[in-house]
């Protein structure tokens, strides 16, 4: 599977732009260090109806864990620190490369839903539960791996995440009535 074909990345394409969604998901990687994509991996899984035990968790969170760390995060760093430039010679000089950096970075974000993706293609097949049920309960254990005890705001941004993740996706209805037709 090559990265720009990987249909997780389309999927969160999709959830990201719905309302809410980006700055639920930036909140729990603030709050609670939660990793976006794994965030998205979460409701993609139980967008199939897989439900992610703890050891599976563990296991997504490992395989992107020093890719996280080691690649993204610095690029991230230095993104954020071209931002926050206060002198406006030195911001307006710094903009292109901060532009450059956002492309990298989420060319970088692309390959750690790939190596996602891969990691559950490994997996044997689960037996089927309803996807809202399974999207919340995969968001859920997520983020009581990294927050025991989450804040009410917390518990709002999953709940905003899983309505996304659980929405029909509109071109895939299109596609089911175009074949319906033919």
């Amino acid at each position: 599977m090559r990265p720009s074909g990987n249909p997780f990345w389309r999927f969160s394409l999709r959830v990201y732009r719905a309302p809410g969604v980006s700055e639920a998901c930036l909140a729990l990687q603030e709050r609670c260090n939660a990793d976006v994509n794994v965030l998205l991996f979460c409701g993609w899984t139980g967008r199939q109806g897989r439900e992610l035990d703890q050891q599976r968790l563990r296991t997504a969170i490992g395989r992107v864990a020093a890719w996280q760390s080691q690649v993204i995060a610095p690029v991230r760093l230095a993104r954020r620190a071209l931002k926050q430039q206060h002198d406006a010679d030195l911001a307006a000089l710094a903009n292109p490369f901060r532009r450059r950096l956002a492309a990298v970075e989420l060319d970088l974000e692309r390959v750690e839903q790939w190596l996602l993706a891969e990691l559950a293609a490994q997996w044997p097949p689960a037996l089927a539960a309803s996807p809202p049920q399974a999207i919340g309960s995969n968001l859920s254990r997520y983020l009581a791996l990294l927050a025991p005890a989450p804040a009410a705001q917390d518990l709002a941004h999953l709940a905003c995440i899983a309505q996304a993740c659980a929405r029909p996706d509109p071109s895939a209805l299109r596609r089911a009535r175009a074949q319906a037709g033919q």
